[in-house]
């Protein structure tokens, strides 16, 4: 996998999130994720990832809850897919 695989990886299904926060502004963040070999830090940038959406998500009429749930999947996409990118050797290829 690939960073640009991975960021597709991470981001399908997200189309209201790319609509309120918009496509290059995801795909800025989840790609400077990617790029970050250190899973903490990776992990801190995830997490104000999805403050961001969250608080996107609201301001665009979503409920809390529901704006949490969506958000909370997409991380969890946003994980998996940084987990596949460094399996190999910790460095993205």
């Amino acid at each position: 996998m690939n960073i640009e695989e991975a960021v597709t990886a991470a981001t399908a299904g997200s189309g209201t999130l790319l609509s309120c926060l918009g496509h290059p502004v995801v795909a800025y963040h989840v790609t400077a994720i990617m790029r970050e070999s250190d899973k903490i830090h990776a992990r801190q940038m995830q997490l104000a990832l999805l403050r961001r959406s969250i608080e996107a998500l609201v301001d665009d009429g979503f409920e809390d809850l529901e704006a949490e749930i969506f958000a909370s999947q997409f991380d969890g996409r946003v994980d998996s897919a940084w987990d596949l990118l460094h399996m190999a050797g910790g460095t993205p290829h």
